[in-house]
């Protein structure tokens, strides 16, 4: 059918001109070669990816949101977290509950970065927190964990246990607020290098938060909505 007079007025102004690059061979997990083409991006949002089967369309903030945890968490897990010791320490007014458990698990926190010092009643003060961290952003953290059931036991297995789910809570909101946001130009080097790194993730189809970052139209589902099958 012929487009209406008004049809191309309906459609959004494109802000980027399209991507002249050459097949790009992006290498999976195993090191097999992936032969896509980069097309582009759409509104400073979306990848666009020509695939062997199908076209992908990448989010690039929660692409990069995956690949910037998974950095955040290998560099956390395997070295003792940079710490930053507070001149004026913030002072957390707790129920007599959740002052207990963070004392119980205060050297555990330590180990993550996190100074905690008991004061009169039920006060304690925040004394230092992980570098990575503002003090309210690390007073949010400790007062979640506040709130958890007391573990039944102290072994190092607890200890560990609380230290990855610390340095994974680090990790996902460092990660989403450093990530590459909507609406954000990206040059064709970037866009490459950004789908590359994120085939070899551990987790490429999720951000830490379980947003998709990948969605295909594969060339059946394009040639049915074409009519062409």
């Amino acid at each position: 059918a012929v487009p209406s007079p008004g049809f191309q007025d309906r459609l959004a102004t494109p802000s980027y001109a399209p991507v002249q690059r050459p097949m790009v061979p992006l290498s999976g997990r195993r090191g097999e070669a992936r032969p896509f083409r980069l097309l582009g991006q759409y509104k400073g949002t979306l990848i666009l990816l020509e695939g062997p089967d199908g076209l992908y369309l990448i989010d690039q903030h929660v692409a990069h949101e995956r690949i910037l945890y998974e950095r955040l968490r290998r560099a956390l897990a395997d070295e003792r977290t940079p710490v930053q010791t507070l001149l004026t320490p913030p002072l957390l007014d707790l129920g007599p509950a959740e002052r207990l458990r963070l004392l119980e698990i205060a050297p555990a926190l330590d180990d993550c970065g996190f100074g905690v010092a008991s004061l009169s009643g039920n006060t304690l003060a925040l004394t230092a927190v992980p570098a990575v961290l503002t003090a309210a952003e690390a007073e949010s953290l400790l007062r979640a964990l506040a709130t958890e059931p007391s573990d039944t036991g102290h072994d190092g297995a607890a200890a560990e246990d609380l230290r990855r789910r610390v340095l994974d809570a680090l990790a996902a909101s460092l990660a989403c607020k450093s990530a590459v946001k909507m609406h954000h130009p990206l040059s064709p080097l970037e866009m490459e290098a950004l789908v590359a790194e994120l085939f070899v993730a551990d987790q490429p189809y999720a951000c830490p938060h379980g947003r998709p970052i990948v969605l295909q139209m594969t060339d059946s589902d394009l040639e049915r909505r074409f009519g062409r099958r």
